[in-house]
């Protein structure tokens, strides 16, 4: 990778520009992805269908409660969010030096998309990363619309999964698979992933991707639901970043302000009622029902809502410096958001998978809870250790190197 960029006077962001509360904010997400992965990483995603439900003692039900709450949705949504202010920068930043941004970003979005597949395929189904480099193409083609234009696109992507769910309610549409079917994935699951071998384990993750792209996509459902849900606040992010939010939040803390006390106050309501159904919800038949409607919905509307609450409430808790102080461990993690979220996913699969301690399937929510306080506060410690000497993480270093044709220095 010694070629030169496109451009000379395309360069990446310089360590020592970077903004504390964008940082700050990646950290968070990074412990609140890895607060809901856990139940991923330890459970098959098609556990919903088993009969009795798994880890129903009192406590397991309230830490997963206050999980489905705060975090269910919300930490994905920040970190795209993010994504989408990182690029509006990187836009920025080649435009007004006179280059044409397309060719790095495209580069930055087919490295990330290598590595999110060979995440997805080698190591874990929940896979985002993927994900994020397929929108990022959306964010190069809505780059010059007007904000009104991209906030249109937004309505639209926030109500198409309400409006597919309400056809198939209102036509009472057969499901793609009948529960029992779902319900032999979770068992079989449970055995590949907990004694299985590693080939199995692969084969899994092939067929799951079959279903959630090959035969969800014609019907509307799986993946591109998922793609439609992260796009809402990608795009968001995308506009904050253009208008520069966050370079000067002094400036608009007023707004801000505001902002969070709606979306905080809104989205923590429909939180807890989403949370609430989800507690209360029948044995599944695999019919949709008005219950599972309304629970969609929710979900829908509350992931944004609380995203920007929460954006908006730590923006504001970095203004003050005593706050600032004490949430650098925070910003030292997010400085490398890459690195450490495939790091999770190493420990944690070590962790529950047949090739280290094989404990998939006996960890409920609070168990999981304490495990995932463990595995954060390594990588706070770490991430501190790593970038005193070092002025990006592993992952961060490579991935730049191949967005813009040359390594840049890694020592301090």
């Amino acid at each position: 990778m010694s070629q030169p960029t496109d451009t000379p006077g395309l360069a990446p962001l310089r360590p020592e520009e970077r903004l504390v509360v964008l940082d700050v904010l990646r950290g968070f997400a990074l412990f609140g992805i890895l607060v809901m992965n856990m139940r991923a990483f330890d459970m098959p995603w098609s556990a919903w269908a088993l009969q009795p439900r798994m880890f129903q003692g009192a406590v397991d039900r309230g830490f997963e409660f206050m999980m489905m709450a705060l975090f269910a949705g919300k930490a994905n949504a920040i970190f795209s969010l993010l994504f989408g202010v990182g690029t509006a920068i990187q836009l920025q930043r080649a435009e007004a030096r006179g280059g044409s941004p397309v060719p790095m970003v495209l580069r930055r979005m087919a490295v990330l998309f290598v590595i999110g597949a060979a995440h997805l395929v080698l190591v874990w189904n929940g896979d985002v990363l993927h994900v994020y480099a397929v929108l990022g193409l959306l964010l190069l083609l809505v780059r010059r619309a007007s904000d009104r234009t991209i906030l249109v696109i937004v309505g639209l992507l926030l109500l198409a999964p309400i409006v597919r769910s309400g056809w198939a309610l209102y036509f009472q549409e057969q499901p793609l698979h009948p529960v029992s079917h779902y319900a032999a994935l979770a068992h079989a699951h449970l055995r590949i992933f907990s004694q299985g071998t590693y080939a199995e384990q692969i084969a899994a993750r092939l067929a799951d991707l079959y279903e959630g792209y090959v035969e969800g996509t014609p019907r509307l459902e799986g993946e591109v639901m998922f793609y439609m849900s992260l796009g809402v606040t990608m795009l968001l992010g995308f506009i904050a970043g253009r208008r520069g939010l966050h370079a000067n939040v002094a400036a608009h803390a007023a707004t801000i302000r505001k902002v969070m006390l709606w979306c905080l106050g809104a989205g923590l309501t429909i939180a807890a009622g989403y949370a609430i159904l989800g507690a209360v919800r029948p044995p599944p038949t695999g019919q949709p029902t008005l219950l599972g409607w309304i629970s969609g919905a929710a979900f829908n509307l509350h992931r944004p809502l609380l995203c920007v609450g929460y954006v908006a409430a730590l923006a504001l808790l970095c203004e003050r410096p005593r706050v600032r102080r004490l949430l650098r461990p925070l910003a030292s993690a997010g400085a490398m958001p890459l690195s450490n979220y495939l790091l999770q996913s190493l420990i944690a699969t070590t962790l529950f998978y047949s090739y280290g301690f094989g404990l998939y399937g006996t960890v409920g929510p609070a168990l999981g809870f304490a495990i995932t306080l463990v595995i954060f506060a390594f990588q706070l410690v770490i991430s501190r250790a790593w970038l005193a000497r070092f002025r990006l993480g592993p992952l961060e270093w490579l991935w730049r190197g191949a967005a813009y044709g040359s390594l840049p220095p890694l020592r301090r």
